[in-house]
């Protein structure tokens, strides 16, 4: 009876995710009047297959899109390299005050990051860096829960295979490139899908250090063309722009699921 109660409460909120992608992707392909239409209609009288042209041709949408890639990318790859790096560092090396390094280092996640931004924004004021990539990817570029991630996965890794490769003169980064790096990449491979979805639909920051089109992020961009498009007939257009940013973080998540899923139970201690 228990599984039986999970598995139903598991697909009702499965079905109940669905039905609004659902109603999403119908909605961008109304006309403008049926949007809004009461009662309420599910399936469009006819298909609009242009309204997925729109955003492209009356917003700099593909600039937007371009910029989160660019971003998104370029911050994952930063956090793979920092947080592997620091995770192997608190995992496999001994030196005074690594255990209260490490505990800074977790305490870190129970400040919220409205708290620093203030102070955090003023920096990159100081840096030049508003409306820049640099400003959008450098204060991103690590994060303590990859860090914490990275030191649990790599303390899995048995020590005399380190000593081994010691023993063949293999140096500290070539230990990590060789024998450690591989014996990881499940979490690496979690620590990046985190990491892409976490700063692609990330809103606040990017709101404050690029208020222009050629800085602008997706989240920024559409929140942007939804002040201009508040009428029944931009709805549907607004709609195809969000289901045309849902794709990348929808593939990525339905390729890299089960790392995903490995991810979750390790952060949680299950592993």
């Amino acid at each position: 009876m228990k599984r039986l109660l999970v598995w139903a409460l598991a697909t009702a909120g499965g079905l109940a995710f669905a039905a609004v992608l659902a109603y999403a992707v119908l909605s961008a392909l109304k006309p403008g009047g049926e949007v809004l239409a009461v009662p309420l209609r599910w399936w469009p009288s006819r298909f609009e297959w242009h309204n997925f042209a729109l955003p492209f041709e009356q917003t700099p949408f593909a600039r937007y899109y371009a910029n989160s890639v660019f971003v998104g990318v370029t911050v994952t790859l930063l956090n793979l390299v920092t947080c592997t790096l620091a995770g192997y560092s608190f995992s496999k090396f001994s030196y005074p005050g690594r255990n209260v390094a490490f505990v800074v280092v977790l305490a870190t996640l129970m400040v919220p990051l409205e708290v620093i931004y203030v102070p955090l924004y003023a920096l990159i004021y100081d840096l030049g860096w508003v409306n820049s990539f640099a400003g959008l990817i450098i204060p991103a570029g690590t994060s303590a829960f990859g860090i914490f991630l990275m030191r649990q996965a790599i303390d899995s890794v048995p020590d005399e295979l380190l000593e081994a490769a010691r023993l063949d003169g293999a140096g500290v980064l070539r230990t990590l490139l060789t024998i450690v790096g591989p014996l990881v990449r499940g979490p690496m491979a979690a620590l990046a899908l985190f990491i892409f979805l976490m700063n692609w639909d990330s809103h606040l920051w990017p709101l404050l250090v690029a208020s222009d089109d050629d800085h602008r992020t997706l989240p920024v961009g559409l929140a942007a063309m939804q002040a201009n498009n508040l009428g029944a007939s931009g709805i549907p257009m607004m709609m195809a722009a969000a289901v045309l940013a849902l794709v990348p973080t929808v593939a990525l998540f339905l390729s890299l699921q089960k790392r995903f899923v490995e991810g979750v139970a390790m952060s949680a201690g299950l592993r």
